[in-house]
């Protein structure tokens, strides 16, 4: 073994080399971008920041894969999977790689479609109604029975012996007595009901 003296020398490529940093009043390292960037933030003159104007075709693709409204499905004889919401959280991107690989949102090869609950919750939390086209090929308008339909409404006890009726709309009342409960929602049902009609 050698004493300080040097065998070999290895080069690995061009490293970049770390910005230069500035130390603060208060000791901290930071770049003059930075600091430039807290001049600007103080003196309330932030640029507006540079907004890519998307290509239609990614546009229309992202809207549809940021929130996906997934149909009930049976596969055989086995459990229908309930209707679900998902979606894919970097959309744009996605949408920019799928247009660049030939994916296109034709309209007029649509076969069902999602419409969202009349007074409804928020679109990332509302499963809504998918239609098909009637059999003169026009969408139709759902009435607003369709997605508050009583069929759906469940009772159940809590811990405490209050009972509580649910509706997958969002739907919740609670009530001493079973009845009561239910009738609650029923009343709940029936607004909202009236409340889409009206704005129709």
């Amino acid at each position: 073994m050698s004493e300080g003296r040097l065998i070999d020398s290895v080069e690995f490529g061009a490293a970049a080399q770390p910005p230069p940093y500035a130390k603060t009043d208060e000791g901290q390292l930071v770049t003059p971008e930075f600091l430039a960037f807290m001049e600007h933030v103080l003196s309330g003159k932030l640029p507006e920041p540079v907004e890519e104007e998307l290509d239609p075709q990614v546009k229309s693709l992202a809207e549809e894969l940021s929130v996906i409204h997934l149909p009930a499905r049976q596969r055989g004889a086995g459990a229908t999977a309930q209707p679900t919401v998902t979606g894919i959280k970097q959309a744009t991107r996605v949408a920019e790689y799928l247009v660049q690989r030939g994916v296109r949102v034709h309209a007029e090869l649509e076969d069902i479609r999602w419409v969202p609950t009349p007074a409804g919750q928020p679109g990332a939390f509302d499963t809504g109604l998918h239609i098909r086209k009637d059999a003169d090929g026009r969408w139709p308008d759902p009435d607003p029975d369709a997605f508050y339909d009583i069929d759906d409404i469940t009772v159940t006890q809590t811990e405490d012996g209050v009972w509580c009726a649910v509706h997958p709309r969002g739907l919740v009342f609670q009530a001493a007595t079973k009845t009561e409960a239910y009738a609650g929602l029923v009343d709940q049902l029936r607004e909202r009901i009236e409340q889409a009609r009206k704005a129709h």
